[in-house]
């Protein structure tokens, strides 16, 4: 566990440039960029729009020096290596996307391609049992006579509060990327500042309301699909059947492990609620992936594997996370939108929490989420849902359905 100390001026010389902010506390700030183009298009107006705010967290993010210290060493050069040439042979226009964000921010691709490598750089020449891995988002789902709910809390590293963005975008992809597999996109997802859309919480046109839950494996593979790729291309899938082969990533496969919470909407407005979980298959080239439907029971998910049986890291991530489920479970089984807004509040424990807000923890929920899709509506909250208003509300549109 990491012990950060933060003076009442910090100042960081990155990239020739001063960077100057005093400490911030919880801003109740939700930034919104609606942005259209192509891969690279888009990725650099994103970048230029919020250049400051992608610096301030490169320069300030305890992680990256580790993934940089890793990059330097033989293994860590190998790593990042093959992962670059497999995501340009399998996904060109997202490496287009991450660096016209560079280009546009003016940092360096590097530092944004560490970012998306995460767990797989950071622990490279890790040998050592157990790895200290911390994370925290909790999701819960549930379906009414009349609608069905999603909420989330997004839970990430303290220097990421205040670092975030919605990109409401829509991506038309030039022919050469057409060529090698893109394909017209409509999504709103909430980012972390430098990284990819997709690995947190949002929607996309076609029918898909969706929470990301990281999972820590404890063998990665180097090499395969960092999970935010997959997660970016998620963003693209038709309909529930392409999701699940999205996930699979047949011919690789993940490198890393993720949950992913989703609320399918079809053209006739039914709507299934399925949780997938997703680890590296050891021993095959595609994802190891398990998926579950829920319809009377509600969907509950943490930061742990429930069905996939594997070796899991043991530290704070799933001590948080057995925590959080506890917590979560002393409520009365959440039937309205009313009783998730409850439940994501929950700051009952002790050392972790639902809505960890705590001033001095590692972890703090930076965001929480909620879907409601009978208003249609995605309703952001900084402060605990419970007892505030929401910050941002912003229309769930499924355009593609409206075009068939």
């Amino acid at each position: 566990m990491k012990t950060y100390m933060f003076w009442s001026v910090l100042v960081f010389t990155y990239l020739g440039t001063v960077i100057c902010e005093k400490p911030l506390g919880r801003r109740r700030a939700v930034p919104v960029i609606y942005v259209q183009g192509s891969h690279y298009d888009v990725g650099y107006d994103v970048g230029r729009t919020f250049s400051s705010i992608i610096k301030n967290f490169i320069a300030t993010y305890e992680n990256l020096r580790d993934f940089e210290k890793e990059y330097k060493t033989d293994a860590g050069r190998d790593a990042y290596d093959k992962t670059l040439a497999n995501m340009k042979q399998r996904f060109p226009y997202y490496i287009k996307e991450i660096q016209g964000v560079a280009d546009g921010a003016n940092v360096p691709f590097q530092s944004l391609f560490l970012l998306q490598m995460d767990d797989i750089i950071g622990t490279i020449n890790d040998n050592h049992v157990p790895r200290n891995d911390t994370g925290g988002c909790s999701s819960l789902a549930i379906k009414t006579p009349k609608s069905a709910v999603l909420g989330h809390t997004e839970d990430a590293f303290s220097e990421t509060l205040n670092h975030f963005y919605i990109m409401s975008a829509h991506i038309i992809p030039t022919p050469e990327d057409k060529e090698r597999g893109a394909v017209e996109e409509r999504f709103a997802s909430l980012c972390y500042a430098g990284n990819m859309p997709g690995y947190t919480m949002g929607y996309n046109g076609n029918g898909l309301v969706f929470s990301i839950n990281t999972l820590s494996p404890l063998t990665l593979k180097p090499g395969n699909t960092p999970r935010t790729f997959i997660t970016r291309r998620l963003l693209a899938s038709k309909n529930f059947a392409d999701a699940e082969r999205i996930l699979r990533d047949e011919g690789l496969g993940i490198a890393n492990g993720f949950s992913i919470n989703m609320i399918w909407t079809d053209k006739s407005g039914g709507r299934k609620i399925y949780n997938a979980e997703v680890a590296p298959d050891l021993t095959g080239d595609r994802s190891l992936v398990n998926i579950e439907g829920f319809a009377d029971e509600p969907l509950i998910h943490v930061n742990i594997y429930r069905r996939i049986k594997l070796k899991e890291v043991i530290g704070p991530i799933i001590d948080s996370s057995t925590a959080r489920l506890k917590a979560i479970h002393a409520h009365p089984t959440p039937k309205t939108q009313k009783d998730i807004k409850d439940i994501l509040s929950d700051t009952s424990g002790t050392d972790f929490q639902v809505f960890q807000e705590k001033k001095d923890t590692v972890i703090k929920t930076i965001a929480a989420g909620l879907f409601e899709l009978d208003k249609m509506t995605w309703s952001i909250f900084i402060n605990k849902p419970n007892i505030s208003e929401p910050v941002a509300v912003l229309p769930i549109r499924f355009s593609m359905l409206e075009k068939e």
